[in-house]
């Protein structure tokens, strides 16, 4: 007698919603879930987002849908279908868009340092974009990030927020707060795609948010335990974007995409990025505008054949403009004629000799008067910088060792302070964004003793480079590049300072140690004090230097008081 057959194995019933088989659960949060789908009507696999509640008001969330929808950018995901099912709203998107951020992190923990930024830069465009409507995405979760098999990048969800928060001044600061809440949650699945983990150890990044100032005490910095080594910049901007203090974060989603996107232009190009816009604009307007009127007025003024060309080159040292254009004219010229090979003229005095009367008075008519293409209420953060840049050298002259051409000690000293002044006069708004950022801001109960970021961090932070790329750029332009380069560039301020092996290393360090103290000078006490003494233990006995002579070098005008003092 044969024995019955095994029943067969029980099927899972086919969970349905409207014309939707739900096939799997691709993410969820408290606010919105998205799950892969068979739509039966086109039998086609779809992906559905849908908040996790039930809608008041069904009509009004679909009008303010549609209305969200019209604003179109590469990097948001178009809907195939929007409605209503079982009183539930839903977006149906094309499943082959791509996979789910979450599904990429859960085949490769970390993406690559280029990878992430670009992704994230589509997507911060794709949300300024919204942002900039007067719409908000409503929820910005790991699950929302689409990447496609082509290395495009798409957000959706486009709509799903429903309607607006009114139009009201309260209603549109709300909406502000509201975008900023978003662009922090952009930093955060930027810091998860870089460093491989989740911040704070949750996957939603809207529970991070209420833990972070304003909202709570926690705080979120990228580590140095991911797969692939981030490089400063990109660490800056990452950190930047979740910085713990909100006023030190990315003010709007487009900035963050700028900065994003100047790093990775410049990671691929480098000349690309901010380097490139600077270039651009260094063809288009030149270097600096005439920086001291009276000088270059008496350049003008003919009678040059009298001077000897020492006295004719101090005149145009007191203008920097007209300094790194008589140097550029001259080894642009040398080039032309194939004799850069000879090394670059870094003499004022002998760029005069070699150009020739004319060619210097020409290129005095060539610049552009003061303030140039500056904003007249940009004028005064530039003057600013030129005085601290002409007090650098002053400092330099002092303290470079005998022996030194005074010249070119306060040309170097020039040169490391290039790349401030070239932001200040062709990039104003990153230069007030920089600044913003050195500054503390103001002290809580929580963060008695709060730090501004540190000049480079800013920098990064802001323009995707540091000022030094921007000196480099610029001195490769003006074709100064072999004979300045390794001495325009500064040490980090954390890095260690050994005694100079030569001339060239020396003159670096000098100008470095100048900077730095004429930058603390601006400082309020007691820090301006307290910075003097660290820069000072510093460089100091690499190069031979005791406080008094920092001191004098800082204070001549006290030094020579005390001496009429004694002789009086």
């Amino acid at each position: 007698m044969t024995s019955p057959a095994a029943p067969p194995p029980p099927t899972a019933p086919v969970r349905r919603l409207g014309p939707f088989v739900l096939r799997a659960l691709l993410g969820k949060s408290e606010r919105c879930m998205l799950w892969q789908v068979l739509d039966e009507r086109s039998q086609a696999d779809r992906l559905v987002l849908m908040p996790r509640a039930k809608l008041p008001d069904p009509t009004a969330w679909t009008t303010a849908a549609r209305a969200a929808l019209r604003v179109q950018h590469p990097s948001l995901a178009e809907p195939l279908d929007l409605g209503l099912v079982d009183g539930h709203a839903y977006l149906a998107y094309d499943r082959a868009l791509g996979q789910t951020l979450d599904e990429r992190l859960a085949r490769h923990r970390v993406a690559s340092p280029t990878e992430a930024a670009a992704w994230a830069a589509a997507v911060a465009q794709a949300l300024a974009q919204v942002h900039e409507a007067g719409h908000l995405m409503g929820d910005l979760q790991p699950f929302q990030w689409l990447l496609a098999a082509d290395g495009k990048a798409f957000l959706l969800g486009q709509g799903m927020a429903g309607p607006g928060p009114g139009a009201d001044g309260a209603a549109r600061q709300r909406l502000r707060d509201q975008a900023a809440d978003e662009v922090l949650c952009l930093g955060l699945l930027l810091n998860r795609l870089l460093g491989g983990a989740a911040p704070l150890e949750t996957t939603d990044p809207q529970e991070v948010v209420r833990r972070l100032p304003p909202h709570g005490k926690e705080f979120v910095r990228l580590g140095f335990d991911a797969a692939h080594p981030v490089p400063e910049a990109l660490r800056a901007i990452c950190n930047r974007a979740t910085a713990t203090q909100p006023s030190q974060r990315y003010p709007t989603a487009r900035a963050l995409a700028r900065a994003l996107e100047a790093w990775v232009d410049h990671q691929r190009h480098p000349e690309g990025g901010t380097v490139g816009q600077l270039v651009d604009r260094l063809q288009r307007y030149g270097g600096l505008p005439v920086t001291r009127p009276e000088a270059v007025r008496n350049v003008q003024a003919g009678g040059l054949e009298r001077q000897h060309s020492g006295a004719l080159a101090a005149l145009v040292l007191q203008d920097l403009a007209l300094s790194f254009e008589l140097l550029r004219r001259v080894n642009q010229a040398r080039a032309r004629e194939g004799r850069a090979s000879d090394g670059a003229v870094l003499s004022v005095q002998r760029a005069v000799a070699m150009l020739g009367l004319q060619e210097v008075a020409a290129a005095a008519s060539a610049l552009r008067p003061w303030p140039g293409v500056l904003p007249p209420e940009r004028v005064l953060n530039l003057r600013l910088a030129l005085a601290r840049a002409h007090k650098a050298a002053d400092v330099a002259r002092l303290l470079a060792p005998a022996g030194y051409e005074p010249e070119v000690v306060r040309l170097v000293t020039y040169t490391q302070n290039l790349g401030r002044l070239l932001v200040q006069y062709h990039l104003p708004d990153e230069a007030d964004q920089i600044e913003r950022l050195m500054q503390a801001p103001p002290p809580t109960e929580d963060h008695p003793h709060p730090t501004g970021l540190t000049e480079q961090q800013a920098a990064f932070a802001v323009l995707g480079c540091d000022l030094d790329a921007l000196t480099q750029a610029t001195l490769r332009h003006w074709g100064l590049a072999d004979g300045l380069m390794k001495m325009a560039s500064r040490p980090d301020l954390d890095s260690p300072i050994h005694h100079p092996g030569s001339d060239p290393e020396t003159l670096r360090l000098t100008a470095a140690l100048s900077i730095e103290l004429v930058d603390a000078l601006a400082l309020p006490e007691p820090r301006r004090r307290q910075r003097i003494e660290q820069v000072t233990r510093r460089y100091a006995r690499a190069l031979g230097l005791s406080v008094r002579d920092i001191q004098l070098a800082l204070y001549p005008e006290a030094a020579q008081a005390a001496v009429d003092r004694t002789l009086s």
